[in-house]
């Protein structure tokens, strides 16, 4: 069981402010590494691809893979918190803030989604899904993108407002005049807490469809438009659900670094991990699902551009690729969270997201590799192989620098907002009363009226 629901909500409170008025030394050195990394990774970005143009899309191929996989992993994490809210599962209070807060690292992939688009022709003289809409790819990508990044600051900001008051009415005067004007008249009537509940529900199913939304269009228009004949009405299916699963490892290894290194221990136990490595367990076998109906029809029709693709995509250009993506994201949850002691472990499953999140870097790289290259576009289908694009070692930087960019923002966030959440802890333990039942002591759960 949590240790938090035998703590007292004073207690809770202290312990959430605690962390906002001050950080180790572990914290700070690992702020400016990452800080480092990010400003070496601009440096890269400029030499490598801005100075290079955006004519050629090759030398863009690695901010392609950091996009597509910040897009997979940081902008789908709030999905986490969003759907755990609507069916109003009472274990996910603790790690609902975890996966809110990686909602700050959206404005990493949706800078570098500014740069890229422009590396995109225009629609006319090749197969798109816009159909000579005005503007298009362009204009309409880019507020999707853009809508996503705003739905996912403002589903953090009214969940964490609360918190704001919380902490505008605990900390000194004179340290929190930024809280005033975050928290606002928040002050914990009846009506603004039914207004908070209806607002995080509707923002967060908000930002859960314009994810699907959002990664469905960019994976057509930046994958399948840029591979001449990949005609699939599966594949942005598996991108979304391969992002969900990227999601879901996000949040687990992020609890596992606050509980281990955070000083969360206390809210974070096997309830949570437990049920975090079910839905792993989940997008696991989703993972598979979509990536074998995707790969089923051009193996079965054997015609001749068929086999250039499968060749691209799985068996010759990126062939390394795509084995690590299937061991890590597919085999790995599995053959080890398929197992009842693994889920219930905390280190069992934390380990099997680093290994989804590694696999999905690597899916990522063939994805974003494959649809770069040089290769002429127009065509209705591959004719030739197109090059293996091997990266050098700007590529990695770039690609290093914006991971590093993101987790940075997203650690400055820890010193604004209280994570794990107090008001939702401290909501969830006046839902609980332990009772005698027979012989046995039980847990009583009760359901809000809003």
């Amino acid at each position: 069981m949590t240790k938090v629901w035998d703590m007292s909500p004073s207690v809770v409170v202290q312990d959430g402010l605690r962390r906002l008025r001050g950080t180790g030394q572990v914290y700070r050195l690992s702020l400016i590494i990452l800080g480092i990394l990010a400003a070496i990774g601009v440096v890269a970005l400029v030499i490598r691809p801005i100075l290079s143009g955006w004519g050629d899309r090759q030398p863009w191929t690695y901010v392609a893979v950091a996009f597509g996989y910040l897009m997979a992993t940081v902008a789908s994490a709030p999905c986490v918190s969003a759907a755990t809210r609507l069916v109003r599962g009472h274990w996910r209070r603790p790690i609902n803030r975890i996966a809110e807060i990686w909602a700050i690292g959206t404005i990493v992939p949706a800078m570098l989604f500014l740069l890229l688009v422009a590396t995109l022709p225009n629609t006319h003289g090749r197969p798109t899904v816009w159909f000579g809409w005005w503007g298009a790819p362009w204009l309409w990508d880019i507020l999707l993108i853009w809508g996503l990044t705003f739905a996912g600051y403002a589903f953090l900001y009214v969940s964490s407002i609360p918190d704001f008051a919380i902490a505008r009415d605990q900390l000194p005067e004179g340290r929190g005049k930024w809280l005033v004007k975050l928290a606002g008249d928040f002050y914990g009537t009846e009506n603004q807490w039914r207004v908070i509940d209806r607002a995080q529900s509707y923002l967060g199913a908000l930002y859960v469809v314009m994810y699907v939304g959002t990664m469905t269009v960019i994976t057509a228009d930046f994958i399948m438009s840029l591979i001449p004949g990949y005609k699939s009405a599966i594949f942005p299916a598996y991108m979304v659900v391969s992002g969900f699963g990227g999601g879901v490892a996000v949040v687990m290894v992020t609890a596992t670094f606050m509980r281990l290194w955070g000083g969360a221990d206390n809210y974070l136990g096997r309830e949570q991990f437990f049920a975090l490595g079910k839905l792993q367990l989940a997008f696991g076998l989703l993972w598979f699902y979509f990536m074998w109906t995707d790969f089923v029809i051009p193996w079965y029709g054997r015609m001749p551009w068929e086999i250039l693709q499968l060749k691209l995509l799985y068996f010759h250009s990126y062939v390394w690729f795509f084995v690590t993506a299937f061991l890590l994201c597919f085999i790995g949850p599995l053959f080890f969270l398929m197992w009842t002691k693994v889920r219930r472990s905390r280190i069992g499953p934390a380990i099997v997201s680093t290994g989804v999140l590694i696999g999905l870097l690597a899916d990522r790289i063939r994805l974003f590799s494959a649809a770069f290259t040089d290769k002429d576009i127009t065509q209705d289908r591959l004719h030739t192989l197109p090059a293996t694009y091997h990266p050098g070692v700007l590529d990695a930087l770039i690609l290093i620098g914006a991971i590093a960019g993101a987790i940075a923002l997203v650690m400055l966030a820890f010193r604004m907002i209280p994570v794990p959440s107090i008001w939702e802890v401290t909501a969830g333990m006046r839902l609980r009363v332990n009772k005698i039942y027979h012989n046995v002591e039980v847990m009583v759960i009760g359901k809000p009226d809003f």
